[in-house]
This record gives structure tokens, sequence and C-alpha cells, in this order.
């Protein structure tokens, strides 16, 4: 039997905070850290769905809403990641702000607070980025991006798994003494 969990969702996230930073190393590489990689955003968008889709199909999200309703996200972040692509006075971060907004939509639909404001803030670094066009700004953009997203991947892996505990120290001289006690003598509690 497959439980349902939205402590699933972390390995999208980890994706996407990946896909953010590489995106970011090649806009420093090749852009000058404007941001503008809308190439590698549409591809990265198509690698993270299938990745996404077939960690989802092993280990199932809530799924609150009606199913059609992720139907209609996914076709349309697709659609809105490819033609925001081709847009030119979105400075290359159309497809940034398409994936913060699906986001948001997306944890909206899950009833989770926090995919809501992560996807809003990777919207609204997407947003600056498509504004701001000075160099090296959308590089930090999108490494803020990448922050936010790793962050919330390790707070939903945490409510899904669980924290770890410490392990308890002990001193070694420990293992295998005992206390002996004197079998005449009185136990005192």
């Amino acid at each position: 039997m497959q439980t349902r969990h939205v402590g699933n969702n972390w390995v999208t996230l980890l994706c996407l905070a990946v896909l953010f930073l590489f995106s970011c190393s090649i806009s420093m590489m090749t852009a000058r850290g404007n941001g503008s990689t809308p190439g590698f955003l549409v591809l990265g968008t198509l690698i993270t769905g299938g990745v996404s889709a077939f960690w989802w199909r092993r280990h199932p999200s809530w799924w609150v809403a009606p199913r059609n309703h992720y139907y209609y996200l996914a076709g349309g972040t697709l659609a809105g990641v490819i033609l925001s692509a081709m847009i030119p006075f979105l400075n290359g971060a159309g497809p940034w702000f398409v994936l913060g907004a699906a986001l948001a939509t997306y944890g909206y639909f899950e009833r989770l607070r926090l995919l809501v404001t992560v996807g809003g803030a990777v919207a609204f670094t997407g947003f600056l980025a498509m504004v701001i066009q000075v160099d090296v700004w959308g590089g930090a953009l999108q490494l803020i991006s990448a922050g936010i997203l790793a962050f919330a991947a390790n707070k939903l892996y945490v409510l899904r798994n669980g924290r770890r505990r410490e392990v308890q120290d002990s001193d070694p001289s420990f293992i295998g003494s005992f206390q002996e006690y004197d079998e005449e003598e009185r136990v005192g509690f």
C-alpha cells in the first residue's frame, strides 16, 4: 500500500534548487550573470518534470485538489515556460517567473503554506530579474532562489522522515563492566 504524504515533494524542490544552481553558473559563465538562461530553464524544467513524475509515481503526495487541476497546472506550466522563453523583453527570466508561480499554485492545491511561500519568493526573484537588467544581479537572484528551494526541500524532508536523533555518548570503558552489589547489603532506593 502506498502512503500519501505532502513531504514527498522534497525531491521536486531539490531538483528545482539544482536547476537554479546550474542556471546561475551558466549565467555567470556565458551571460555575465544577468540571469538570462531561458533555454536551459526550459530544458531543465522538462528534466525536473520527468524526475518528479517518476518520484511521485512511487511516492505520491496528498493530491487534495481534483486530479484535473494538476493536469491543467502541468500543461499550463509547460506552455508558460516555453512561451515566456521566447519573449525577448523579459530578459530571459520569464520561465523563472512561471516556475515560481506554478509552485505557488501547486502549494495552494496541496494546502501547504510552505510551498505557496516558496513559490511566491521564487516568482518574486524572477520578477526582479526581469526588471533589473544589471550584470551579476540575475545570477545572485538565481542563487537566492536556489537557496530558498533547498531550504524548503530540507523542511519537507524533515517533515516526511523526521529529524535525526543525536547518538548518546557513552564511555567506552563502561562496556562490559558492571557494578557488583553485595547480596547481604540492603538496597536503598
